[in-house]
This record gives C-alpha cells, structure tokens and sequence, in this order.
C-alpha cells in the first residue's frame, strides 16, 4: 500500500475496510469514518452488494478443455 493511503476498517474487529488518505487528522478521519458508517450501504463492498448491477456483467468464467489438468505454476 503507499504511504499516502491506509485502511480504516467499518465494522467490528477490523471488518469492512475501506482505504483513505493517511494525512487525516484524527479528526478528519473519525468525521470520514462516521459518514461511511451511517452510509454504508451506499458503498458496494463486494459486488453482490451494490445494487442493480448484475453479476452476469461482472463475472466472467474460463471454460477449459474437460481432458486438461490444472497445474500451478512456481
């Protein structure tokens, strides 16, 4: 991550992160935070949370050949 942004964390025990300027003051980033709290559901922290967008759009699959076998790479 750079230096200039950091991660503050929405809900409990460091859930729902979201990344912010690292030159807030304390002030600054409790305000932020508050707002994003109160409007949470506006944010779309994974994609079946926001609203009207379908997944069709958004996921793609890779079809392989039924006789291939997968393998990792080192």
């Amino acid at each position: 991550m750079p230096k200039n942004l950091k991660y503050v964390y929405l809900g409990e025990y460091e859930t729902l992160p979201v990344i912010v300027a690292s030159n807030l003051t304390n002030g600054q980033e409790e305000n932020l935070v508050t707002i994003l709290r109160k409007r949470k559901e506006a944010i779309g922290l994974t994609m079946t949370d926001i609203k009207g967008i379908s997944m069709t759009i958004v996921q793609h699959r890779i079809h392989l050949n039924e006789e291939a076998k997968p393998k990792r790479d080192p």
